[in-house]
């Protein structure tokens, strides 16, 4: 039996999604590590090892191909980190759903590697879900498209669970789902949307960096980047901006912003399972109230089994 009610507000989804994150947040952080920071660790490895040695391959070999062979091949391993990595870090979109559903149902989050399934399982669905995603984010990055994309996004926010908890829909049958749940709870699913966003992602980026600040490791951490800033070529650049009377881009500058795109991914990754439990709980109670709009006279069969338990 379930633990808990699913209630027709998107507070209750998202402070029951809260206490289901704390209550098991050192599990959700355990399983987010090596997807957040894999990431990060191949990205650093591949270019640190590829070009950290590109001069010397490149000094010490005449045959260009073969230097350039010998430069992937350094990028080699961390590239592999790093795919597998992203291809965790995308499972997680599904996995993290049939967790929300374990600890709705017993309390507790446990067996990752069965959760994980859930994709897996189904690994050239999940494929093809992400392909028409990523298809569909891209088309809607076009300055043409920016504004009807984001209100299909909002439609279409709950691909991921309807795939997890309705593995019989096909792919573009995700979509359509979507859609009709959200269909006359658009400004709902927005408005919660916009504070899982602002209080798991901005705040939490934020406060993070004035703590560094406080502790003077803002300059010191932006400083571990001053080597990549000064390889770019900002001359032209610059000389562009100062015939526009702007600010010109200095390296300083670069390496604040790399900081804090870095900050600001990692603080995403990690906070992700707190999006995804309330978005479960979010489809669960725009599912429900699908079912009693089409059964207006029918109990679910969640709400027989609260009856009988009260």
């Amino acid at each position: 039996m379930s633990k808990y009610k699913v209630k027709n507000s998107i507070w209750f989804a998202l402070i029951e999604g809260i206490k289901i994150y704390f209550t098991n947040i050192d599990k959700f952080l355990t399983y987010m590590l090596f997807p957040v920071f894999g990431q990060l660790i191949g990205i650093i490895l591949s270019f640190g090892l590829s070009l950290g040695f590109a001069n010397q391959i490149v000094a010490r070999v005449d045959n260009p191909w073969i230097a350039l062979l010998l430069v992937l091949l350094l990028a080699l391993p961390g590239l592999l980190i790093f795919v597998k990595a992203f291809w965790d870090f995308m499972v997680a979109y599904i996995a993290l759903n049939s967790m929300t559903e374990g600890a709705i149902s017993t309390g507790r989050v446990y067996d990752f590697q069965s959760h994980n399934e859930v994709a897996t399982r189904r690994t050239w669905s999940f494929v093809l879900l992400l392909l028409a995603v990523g298809v569909l984010s891209s088309i809607g990055s076009s300055i043409f498209f920016i504004i009807p994309a984001f209100v299909l996004w909002i439609y279409f926010i709950l691909v991921f669970q309807i795939f997890t908890f309705e593995p019989d829909l096909k792919t573009h049958e995700h979509f359509k789902r979507s859609f009709i749940l959200v269909k006359g709870h658009w400004f709902r699913t927005f408005l919660l949307l916009t504070i899982l966003a602002f209080f798991s992602i901005f705040i939490i980026t934020q406060g993070i960096s004035v703590v560094f600040d406080y502790l003077n490791l803002t300059d010191k951490i932006c400083g571990l980047f001053d080597p990549i800033s000064a390889a770019m070529p900002l001359g032209m650049v610059n000389e562009l901006l100062t015939v526009l009377k702007q600010p010109i881009i200095t390296p300083e500058m670069i390496s604040e912003k790399i900081y804090f795109s870095i900050l600001y991914a990692i603080v995403m990754g990690l906070t992700l399972p707190i999006r995804s439990i309330c978005w479960s709980l979010w489809y669960l109670n725009l599912s429900e109230l699908e079912s009693q709009k089409q059964n207006p006279n029918k109990k679910s069969k969640k709400q027989k089994l609260e009856d009988e338990e009260e």
